[in-house]
């Protein structure tokens, strides 16, 4: 290590371009601390700790390391007081400090693994320890408690607790097994439920083919009696129709017969009225011969019946009468 100087806080006041008195004043202020820790300086890095049998060296380490400690704190007070006078100042004082804690923490580092050795030693004891039981540990490792440090406890301690991580893992196998086991069972019967139910739903299937195929061939029947019974009522439909329109025929010619006889009922009302408005007019003797006409324009009916004979020759008198008439 190097030797820090006071020669090195005068070339800080000089670079930091100060004026002497500010120089004289950093000098003066930092100058106890170069004293204190150089006139320890020695004997601190000679302070060296190699075994657990050296206790007066490390309670000197703790001593020193106490000391060294204190000169860079009370350093570091004078740094924050001095700096408040100026900012060129403050880089001088700052500088200082440096060179105070690049004198001092390097000292107190080794201090401290001195004063620590004994800790240092026990704490790689603890890791060789820590190590060596995970090792043996193994796979059972999960199985101890999660807050228990297994370089803190005793060997029968550990002992205690590897023998019970061993009974936590057969435990823990043996269920594992029997899950397995009880998993397997259980997907080898649902593996047969599944084949029941696939045979099952094959024959269901089959079977819903088979009635399919007679509901089809049933409504294939119902079909075409339905086709059949549905050509009877066309056919019916179609004679009814024929029958209505042959009837709608006869009622259509019966009506133009009908009208045709009023037409001739009517002419001969109106030649009948007119032959009588003509024989009004004419002569009696041409009105009887008229009237005459028109009697034996009536054909005499053939009539048989005894009690009716005297009225037929009667009716023959009139007739032969009329005759006479009209000659």
């Amino acid at each position: 290590m190097n030797e820090i100087t006071i020669i090195d806080l005068t070339k800080v006041a000089q670079q930091s371009q100060i004026d002497p008195h500010s120089a004289a004043i950093l000098s003066q202020s930092f100058s106890p601390f170069f004293e204190r820790a150089n006139a320890l300086r020695n004997e601190a890095m000679q302070t060296v700790v190699t075994g657990l049998g050296q206790p007066t060296a490390m309670k000197r380490a703790r001593e020193l390391r106490l000391i060294f400690q204190e000169v860079r704190t009370d350093a570091d007070k004078k740094r924050e007081e001095m700096k408040r006078e100026s900012l060129r100042y403050g880089n001088a004082v700052q500088g200082a400090y440096n060179l105070i804690r690049l004198l001092v923490e390097p000292i107190e580092e080794h201090l401290k693994a001195q004063e620590y050795f004994a800790v240092r030693l026990e704490e790689q004891r603890r890791d060789e320890t820590r190590q060596l039981r995970e090792a043996e540990a193994g796979p059972y490792m999960n199985f101890f408690p999660q807050t228990i440090d297994l370089a803190t406890v005793t060997d029968n301690d550990f002992a205690r607790l590897l023998n019970g991580a061993k009974l936590q893992k057969q435990a823990a196998d043996a269920e594992r097994k029997r899950q397995e086991e009880e998993a397997t069972e259980t997907a080898r019967k649902e593996q047969e439920a599944r084949e029941a139910m696939r045979v099952e739903n094959e024959l269901l299937r089959q079977e819903a083919a088979e009635q399919a195929e007679i509901t089809r061939k049933e409504r294939e029947a119902v079909e075409n009696e339905r086709r059949k019974a549905q050509a009877v009522l066309d056919a019916e439909r179609e004679a009814a129709q024929k029958a209505q329109r042959e009837i709608q025929a006869a009622l259509d010619t019966a009506r133009e017969k009908a009208k045709a006889i009023e037409a001739a009922q009517r002419r001969e009302k109106e030649e009948a009225e007119r032959i009588a408005r003509e024989a009004a007019q004419a002569p009696d003797r041409d009105k009887l011969i008229a009237y005459a006409a028109k009697i034996r324009a009536v054909e005499m009916p053939e009539i048989t019946g005894e009690p009716v004979r005297q009225l037929r020759a009667g009716l023959k008198m009139i007739h032969d009468g009329l005759e006479m008439i009209e000659r």
